[in-house]
């Protein structure tokens, strides 16, 4: 395995400045849209999605039925198993993955207390190892194809060869870094 750099990730703490859950900051919470956050360095990515659970599950309460259960078990092991930007290679691979919802503010051991109202956010976290990455300027990602509640997705990059920022619409999967 590659020695890991940290500094990288500083890089996305930088970019989001000190992000707040929505139940926190009810005006960052926007249904349709997203922010993926990516800090480059050599072939490493480190990277941060910020989602409304409504967006990629279609409810922001806890499970209440089987089949949402099930939804939300098959997105968390989809979204820590899957680089969520990849090479036209498709040479990205997960080396370490973090994934934190409560959804509709429950617990995620299952005690649901929450009012129907509130707003419940996913978080993921992502180092991935990307050979060729240097040389790569075209990233692709799934998440604007996969789920059809995304209607945007901000994202915005930051690396030794500049920062940059871009919004792909629902459908769009490709997008130019521009160094």
């Amino acid at each position: 395995m590659p020695l890991i750099k940290r500094p990288a990730f500083a890089m996305v703490a930088v970019l989001l400045g000190t992000p707040a859950m929505a139940a926190d900051n009810p005006g960052s919470h926007q249904h349709g849209h997203a922010e993926l956050q990516l800090a480059f360095n050599g072939d490493e990515v480190d990277l941060l999605l910020i989602s409304p659970a409504g967006n990629m599950l279609g409810f922001e309460h806890h499970p209440r039925t089987p089949e949402q259960k099930q939804a939300a078990d098959t997105l968390t092991d989809w979204l820590e198993e899957t680089p969520l930007i990849n090479t036209p290679g498709s040479t990205c691979t997960v080396y370490g993955s973090t994934v934190q919802h409560e959804i509709a503010g429950g617990s995620p051991h299952g005690d649901d207390h929450a009012n129907e109202g509130q707003h419940a956010d996913i978080e993921v976290t992502q180092i991935l190892i990307c050979p060729g990455l240097e040389k790569t300027v075209v990233l692709t990602t799934q998440l604007t194809t996969r789920f059809p509640g995304l209607e945007h997705l901000d994202i915005a990059w930051a690396g030794p060869g500049g920062q940059g920022a871009t919004r792909l619409a629902h459908g769009e999967n490709s997008f130019r870094l521009g160094r």
